[in-house]
């Protein structure tokens, strides 16, 4: 088996000659494999598609300012404001209805309505203090 491989004995036994290179080192006149040249012909086409429609995006901009959609120079960052202020909960009812629900349905304390509501634990009590039978 050593002399089929042109390896001495000792090699063989070890395992194959050691001074052999992982890898072959290219010729000076690399050429890409057929996977390489698609793979770089498709980079170079996103890079051009990208490049043209960053081109035809700043062109459809600058007719809009000529337009007179946009007052300033600069790009509107944004419609919506950064911070969105809800005073409704999720479901749409608003907090004073929402409290006076909760007093009205279930057995929970004026804190506890106060934390899921956001209402002050005064006005709540309020509420409550209003909506009370008359003695009779």
């Amino acid at each position: 088996m050593a002399a089929k491989h042109n390896m001495s004995l000792e090699e063989a036994a070890e395992g194959g000659p050691r001074d052999e290179p992982k890898q072959k080192a290219r010729p000076a006149s690399y050429s890409m494999s057929a996977t390489e040249r698609v793979f770089s012909n498709s980079l170079h086409l996103m890079d051009s598609h990208l490049e043209q429609e960053k081109a035809r995006h700043e062109a459809a901009l600058k007719a809009a300012y000529e337009r007179g959609l946009a007052k300033d120079d600069k790009p509107q960052k944004s419609l919506a404001s950064p911070v969105k202020v809800r005073n409704k909960k999720p479901r749409g009812m608003p907090p004073k209805i929402h409290a006076a629900v909760l007093l009205r349905e279930t057995e929970l304390t004026i804190r506890e309505i106060s934390s899921i509501t956001g209402l002050d634990v005064y006005k709540i009590t309020a509420m409550k203090l209003k909506n009370r039978k008359p003695a009779a």
